[in-house]
């Protein structure tokens, strides 16, 4: 399939299947008139890569997945080692962010609470 077809069929723009191409996430065959083609097995390399993006996987860790995958070097232990690192990741991730949740609630409340304050000693220098 032409670029054209593999764009409608994976919903990927054109400008990123280049770049993808680019940075050898994918590698389409020429054509002697030089025309770039398409396989199917390109697009489910494109859904692979959407759905390890969904997860947040980094195009470079895509890109040496799939570089494993070409060169069957990565069976199921390897992957499962991968998805545990990238779950280790996201639990730090929230943590940080629950971190960052209670340091910004504490805040809120203090200065809420000064708000308060000066209200009412607005108030009351009114009366």
């Amino acid at each position: 399939m032409k670029i054209s077809e593999l764009e409608a069929r994976s919903g990927i723009s054109r400008h990123t299947l280049r770049y993808y191409e680019q940075i050898g996430l994918i590698s389409p065959l020429r054509q002697p008139n030089n025309y770039r083609v398409y396989t199917v097995q390109t697009l489910q390399q494109l859904q692979f890569i959407q759905r390890a993006q969904s997860m947040g996987f980094s195009l470079g860790e895509i890109g040496e997945i799939l570089e494993a995958q070409r060169n069957k070097t990565i069976d199921c232990a390897a992957g499962a080692r991968l998805i545990e690192k990238k779950m280790a990741e996201i639990r730090q991730k929230i943590a940080d962010l629950k971190s960052i949740y209670r340091y910004l609630d504490k805040e809120r409340a203090s200065l809420e609470a000064s708000a308060a304050s000066q209200l009412e000693q607005l108030h009351n220098s009114s009366r």
